[in-house]
């Protein structure tokens, strides 16, 4: 495995997100303070994490599997107080896991999910807070709830009392990376339906919407993120399967 501490400065590189997520954060009326930064650190190993931590880093983004598994013990030694965000694909058999060793799930698109979050939540006496997993875009085949479905999920959820539903989350299609205009379109978008449709059902005043990952960030606080999620930006290149 290369030693990607020698070839970047992970600290400088955070501190640069930092700067972009300021001047875009201030573009939309906002502070830095109001933008969440989750580090996504799949296949990236402790030498690359560790002094990301300790420059300020509060949040990271896993998938559960078995290399999350083998690091996550140095990550909450290292830094306890660490917020670690579930995201991609969670598969049924993995639901146990992240409602007993991590601190939210960002990609909840099915009731069987749902069910099995509830379910692990209440044996563990949680509260557990979730996002729902959204497409607005025109791409079929994508991951995410329609704009119906979401309306139905914020209905479904209300008979299940050991998650939250703190926020949404989505990710632009591939095809929308080649064009700004598009980008800023699909993120208008989310953000109106949050704010018209997302907020009003869920009542709570410390909602997220996690949209913006490196490559198009900056645009997606301009339109209205409060989370983004940043890896190889930070990070660097992730290391081989």
């Amino acid at each position: 495995m290369s030693d990607f501490t020698n070839e970047m400065d992970v600290k400088s590189n955070y501190q640069e997100v930092l700067r972009r997520v300021e001047k875009s954060a201030t573009i939309s009326g906002r502070n830095l303070s109001d933008i969440t930064v989750v580090g996504v650190t799949k296949r990236i190993e402790m030498a690359r994490i560790q002094p990301v931590l300790d420059s300020g880093l509060t949040h990271i983004g896993e998938i559960v599997g078995t290399e999350f598994k083998r690091k996550i013990g140095a990550i909450r030694n290292h830094k306890p107080s660490t917020v670690i965000h579930v995201i991609g694909h969670l598969q049924s058999n993995k639901v146990k896991f992240a409602v007993e060793k991590c601190d939210l799930v960002e990609s909840v698109e099915s009731e069987q999910i749902l069910s099995l979050l509830n379910k692990y939540s209440e044996r563990n006496n949680k509260l557990y807070p979730i996002f729902f997993q959204v497409d607005f875009s025109d791409v079929e085949h994508l991951k995410g709830l329609t704009e119906k479905e979401l309306l139905k999920f914020l209905d479904i959820v209300k008979k299940y009392t050991s998650i939250e539903v703190r926020g949404l989350m989505t990710i632009a299609p591939l095809e929308y990376e080649k064009s700004s205009d598009r980008l800023r379109k699909f993120f208008s978008k989310t953000y109106s339906i949050y704010q018209k449709k997302f907020l009003p059902s869920i009542e709570k005043d410390d909602c997220f919407l996690s949209m913006g990952m490196s490559s198009d960030y900056e645009i997606a606080i301009e339109e209205g993120s409060n989370l983004i999620r940043v890896g190889t930006a930070i990070f660097g290149p992730r290391n081989p399967k």
